[in-house]
């Protein structure tokens, strides 16, 4: 179902983009502009909440629950993709280094006077925004440095996940929350299937036989208006269950961060 989600890259330092991961459509030939209202983009990308990500160059939400972390269950951002439905996630908030759980790995995000080095960041390693380690203890209270926890989360249907899981929303046609099974750059499927839970720890997922039927959309970040025609869709074999009969797809909303 289409390619990996692409992740946003910039300079975490300086806040400049150096890959915004997607095309404006007036750099494509190809597919054409579904019917909207002036969508800019078509697709969706991860990546951390930063200066590089803006109303016009916005990145996934989702709500994730790291294993045995501090934050628990929080609002997240992408940082890679690591199998069909699972995520190397990081959260949005930041926590103070001496709350740090010993196993569960950080992301620093203001160096500070912390002494990395004696929670477990390697000799070899430099302590700079966006360095990731896995700390052995806590720091001792009182310093400057931040730091996001960090884990592998699997996609899941409950809008408010367990430990080890994740969910990302889409909104289509006025809809409430809809929670998204698979995403990739440009698609995104629903649990319409169902699914049996997942463990991120082990990677025992889904049951194939449990997502199959799950109904696919056009992801974009700005409308849910209109259709795009589905490459290689041939109307004959249109699966139903998919989409429309046209071998067409409807547009949905993937929730983003904007700033």
């Amino acid at each position: 179902m289409g390619r990996p989600l692409k992740i946003q890259k910039y300079n975490a330092s300086t806040s400049t983009p150096i890959d915004q991961a997607y095309p404006p459509f007036s750099q494509l030939t190809a597919p054409t502009p579904p019917v909207g209202t002036n969508p800019a983009w078509l697709g969706v990308v991860g990546g951390v909440r930063g200066g590089g990500v803006s109303a016009v160059y916005p990145v996934v939400k989702c709500e994730v629950n790291i294993t045995s972390s501090y934050s628990g269950q929080a609002a997240g951002v992408i940082l890679r993709q690591k199998g069909a439905h699972k995520f190397l996630v990081a959260t949005t908030a930041s926590i103070d280094p001496v709350n740090a759980v010993a196993g569960v790995a950080l992301r620093i995000t203001v160096v500070g006077d912390t002494n990395w080095a004696a929670m477990g960041l390697a000799s070899s390693a430099t302590a700079a925004i966006g360095t990731i380690f896995t700390p052995t203890a806590a720091s001792g209270a009182g310093t400057t440095g931040t730091a996001q926890e960090v884990g592998q989360c699997v996609l899941t249907s409950d809008l408010t996940p367990s430990a080890g899981n994740m969910s990302i929303s889409y909104f289509f046609g006025d809809s409430t929350e809809v929670a998204i099974s698979k995403i990739t750059n440009r698609f995104i499927q629903n649990f319409a299937g169902g699914e049996t839970g997942g463990n991120a720890i082990t990677g025992d997922v889904w049951s194939a036989t449990q997502v199959v039927n799950n109904v696919v959309l056009d992801a974009n970040f700005f409308t849910d208006e209109g259709t795009e025609a589905k490459s290689g869709a041939e109307v004959d074999t249109w699966a139903l269950g998919s989409q429309n009969a046209a071998g067409t797809l409807d547009l949905a909303i993937v929730e983003n961060y904007t700033s």
